[in-house]
């Protein structure tokens, strides 16, 4: 290839990625995400802000007073005690939503007495007061008391919804740059508002915004620092904090559409969709902990919270709020707002610039120019010798600035440019100089008929051209058996599919033997079948140590595809697809077939909709071995229990496959999960999976209640044959109030 035709090559596969790194291309932007939760484990814990701290109602709490939720006046005493302990800035992480029971008066408690004392509240006993008044009185008291509220998101009608509370309306921005292209931004829009009760919410210094927004992967990375609602526009609790503890009034504060919110001086970098980039200190318990009930025993130093910013939160096993972070589970979300005000308050939020995304396109033009310079050489070790130094160059820029500045720079497609060029280059060379036919050593080549002969023993599969009759046009993918190929009849002109099967080299001749005659005998059995929801079976050619089996070739998809919560189909469409594999199964078992290996990438899904099975009978030719048990007939995570316990198996055994895949094609996880195959069979054959509708709450109990007699533990509990399968899916799908 000509010099010209390379750097043509290098600028189109340059604007190829520069286009998708512009265009955000979905399935490599969770892996961006998933780069960033690396640097974050890999950078480790970091200090955190001292002025935050938390105090816990935490499982000692719980235990010494009493279960949850508690009347309100103790976290009124609370707020006494950090009234009295110089808190600068208190925040509730605590619902306290409309309550008969908190509203009723009563005398007030012997252990209230301080409160009592502290709000100057008559101790006659004809003078009675709620929880919510005396929470209010304490609240109101302190004046620094930020409250929680959170909003439902349903669509964008507000229509129906009460009318905004004043306390609730001054808890809005109220400075912005262009307010006008607020609506145009793609802003978090709620539909409903569930404020603290009025009485509360009034005697707050401010209210603030506890939603949390996940990643499509559910973990949480970014806070939405700006939600509108009727024409408002809401901050989270951690700004609210920060401002409140900066002693900014609302006139401080701006917001910059689609950029950054100002606190005063401290700047909160954001997207056009109102999101922060949490830069979390490390795990649970990055701030410190300070347990309620050693607090208000007097066991912990008032003069440790002076000055300080104190959240209140619940933290006992069981009663709150658990988020994902790049660290792992079970982060709180006390914490999370913690995590905002420490990072307003040390500028360090992970932040994305406009600019840096210009900086990255032009990093990876620098990429192509590198290798628009090395594209002429000749030396292979030059080319990889660029491809490793740009890809540490990539990866060092990317966590340098991730680690040290705080801002977020993609490594992920320059990473892939550089590899692209990289592998192009090294495939497409310029034409070698002509080298004097004298400085051929000849006697270091090889006669063509012996390579030939060699290549014939012992066939590669990436170089098949043809098999028995059947000419290869190319390769479908490969599989855990060996490649697929698609191939053509030359005698009728039709398309048909390949599989490989690879035998054994490592048995003896009459082993060998064995097991292809056993291999052939279940290839000609299962291409007796004949039924349109199975994969025809037309010929087996041995070949080199190979089976080559021609088989019915099928456009569509496995149904793999459709077993992520991304792709699942619709509740009534799986159960009709069920429908098909059942009677497909029932012609099959009733032949004497049983498959064994009933899975979802084993059911192709062509363009009508009608499913089709694929590898009857061959798992068994590449297992029939006698050294190999019949618990390698499968797949772990849909094997029956009789298939894990090595009993013989009948059609009851595909059956209980079935509702394995039928359960995960209805709310895109499977029936049973561990971390490893021994912990994936034990579940099998001793735990029920768990609860469709938990799931999934679409799945009507009936659909449920097949799907879980589908997969009962015994076989004699289970539906006896497929056809009672379809017969019984058919009544369902007849029934109109299950879909619903």
């Amino acid at each position: 290839m000509s010099y010209k035709k390379l750097l043509i090559f290098i600028i189109a596969i340059f604007f190829f990625f520069a286009f998708c790194h512009v265009a955000l291309f979905g399935p490599l932007e969770n892996t961006h995400l998933k780069i960033r939760d690396l640097f974050f484990r890999f950078r480790g814990p970091v200090p955190n802000n001292t002025l935050v701290a938390i105090v816990a109602i935490d499982d000692q709490s719980i235990a010494h007073y009493g279960r949850w939720p508690w009347p309100r006046a103790r976290i009124a005493a609370l707020i006494q005690r950090l009234s009295e302990a110089k808190a600068r800035t208190i925040g509730i992480d605590i619902s306290f939503l409309p309550s008969q029971s908190q509203a009723q008066p009563i005398a007030p408690a012997v252990e209230l007495t301080p409160l009592t004392e502290w709000l100057n509240i008559p101790s006659r006993q004809e003078t009675l007061y709620s929880n919510d008044q005396l929470l209010a009185l304490a609240i109101k008291k302190a004046g620094n008391v930020v409250l929680p509220f959170y909003f439902e998101f349903k669509g964008s009608s507000v229509e129906g919804t009460p009318e905004i509370s004043e306390s609730l309306s001054h808890s809005a921005y109220l400075l912005f740059d262009d307010v006008s292209t607020l609506p145009s931004l793609p802003l978090l829009q709620a539909s409903s508002v569930f404020p603290p009760t009025p009485v509360l919410a009034e005697a707050a210094a401010a209210l603030g915004c506890v939603n949390a927004y996940l990643d499509r992967d559910g973990v949480l990375r970014n806070d939405p620092a700006i939600i509108s609602y009727r024409d408002l526009y809401f901050p989270s609790m951690g700004i609210q904090l920060a401002r409140l503890y900066l002693g900014l009034s609302w006139a401080e504060v701006k917001v910059n559409s689609g950029e950054s919110i100002l606190l005063g001086n401290h700047f909160v970098p954001m997207d056009d969709r109102g999101f922060v980039g949490l830069n979390y200190s490390g795990g649970r318990e990055s701030f410190p902990y300070l347990s309620y009930k050693d607090f208000m025993e007097g066991k912990i130093k008032p003069e440790l919270l002076r000055d300080k910013l104190v959240l209140v939160g619940v933290a006992a096993a069981g009663l709150h709020d658990l988020w994902s972070t790049p660290f792992g589970p079970g982060y709180p979300g006390v914490e999370k707002h913690a995590t905002v005000v420490a990072n307003i308050l040390d500028d360090r939020f992970i932040a994305q610039s406009h600019l840096s995304g210009i900086g990255e396109v032009a990093f990876m033009l620098l990429i192509a120019l590198a290798f628009v310079a090395v594209a002429g050489s000749r030396r292979s070790w030059l080319l990889w010798l660029c491809c490793f130094l740009l890809l540490g160059l990539t990866i060092l820029i990317s966590y340098w600035g991730f680690s040290v500045h705080h801002l977020w720079f993609k490594p992920l497609f320059p990473a892939l440019l550089v590899l692209s060029l990289t592998l192009m280059l090294q495939v497409v060379r310029l034409p070698s100089p002509v080298i004097a036919p004298e400085k051929v050593d000849e006697t270091r080549l090889q006669p063509v008929e012996t390579m030939a002969e060699e290549r014939a023993e012992v066939p590669i599969e990436g170089e098949v051209s043809s098999v028995g009759r059947y000419q290869i046009e190319g390769e479908l993918g490969h599989g855990a058996m060996g490649v697929v190929y698609k191939a053509v009849d030359p005698k009728i002109g039709r398309s048909v599919a390949i599989k490989t099967i690879r035998l054994d080299q490592t048995l003896g001749a009459k082993q060998l033997a064995d097991l292809k005659e056993r291999s052939l005998r279940e290839a000609q059995v299962a291409g007796q079948l004949s039924h349109p929801g199975i994969v025809t079976i037309y010929d087996v050619v041995e070949k080199g140590g190979h089976l080559y089996i021609a088989m019915e070739f099928i456009e569509g998809q496995e149904l793999s595809h459709f077993c992520t919560k991304e792709n699942l189909l619709k509740p009534r469409q799986v159960t009709t697809i069920i429908g098909h594999i059942c009677h497909a199964l029932d012609y099959a078992h009733k032949e004497g077939v049983v498959h064994r290996d009933i899975k979802p990438s084993n059911i192709m899904l062509p363009k009508d909709g009608r499913p089709k099975i694929m590898d009857f009978g061959i798992t068994k030719m590449i297992t029939s071995d006698a050294t190999q048990t019949a618990a390698m007939l499968g797949t772990p995570s849909y094997m029956s229990p009789e298939q894990i316990d090595l009993e013989k198996v009948d059609g009851r055994s595909d059956l209980f496959s079935v509702g394995a895949m039928f359960y995960e094609l209805l709310c895109g996880q499977r029936p049973f999960t561990g971390p490893n195959i021994t912990a994936i069979l034990k579940k099998i054959t001793t735990e029920d999976p768990p609860p469709l509708a938990g799931i999934n709450p679409q799945i009507h109990p009936k659909l449920e209640a097949v799907v879980s007699r589908l997969m009962a533990k015994s076989p004699q509990d289970r539906f006896q044959s497929g056809g009672e399968v379809v017969s019984v899916l058919k009544s369902l799908l007849e029934d109109s109030s299950i879909w619903q």
